[in-house]
């Protein structure tokens, strides 16, 4: 499996080399991260329809193989300073594209981004399952006060 990961990482470095623009960046992220879910013989299942337009998707994940997932099931580039350090080193090492500007820009730019903020109230929630994983696409959902 380390080696399947180490050519995973490989590919990505020739990958994000080749692309342009952000939409393209973050295709490459998704490509990158069902690779890598690819050897580790994860599925992931995706449940919703991705929007046509890009937006800012709150991340709602347990683990560093849920964040993949996550990646895998959409083309979106990741804000990973909001990700604890050791999950930023291991998405650096496999080779993930990074959000590299400002949400706005990226959105502009026509990239979605996977972020913890709840911006225009999208959620990619990840469920861990016996052979991979559920990615839900979905609205956050606001409680009110009483």
């Amino acid at each position: 499996m380390i080696a399947g990961l180490a050519g995973v990482a490989f590919d990505a470095r020739i990958a994000t080399r080749e692309v342009e623009g952000l939409p393209g960046r973050a295709a490459a992220a998704r490509w990158i991260a069902a690779n890598a879910l690819a050897v580790t013989g994860r599925r992931v299942w995706l449940v919703g329809t991705p929007p046509a337009a890009p937006r800012v998707f709150a991340l709602r994940a347990g683990c560093l193989a849920s964040v993949i997932a996550a990646i895998a099931s959409v083309p979106v580039l990741i804000d990973a300073s909001l990700l604890p350090r050791h999950w930023r080193l291991a998405l650096r090492a496999l080779g993930l594209p990074e959000l590299e500007c400002t949400t706005a820009e990226a959105l502009v730019g026509g990239a979605s981004v996977l972020s913890s903020d709840e911006l225009d109230g999208s959620s990619l929630s990840v469920d861990a399952l016996p052979r991979g994983f559920r990615v839900r696409l979905g609205a956050v959902r606001h409680m009110l006060r009483a």
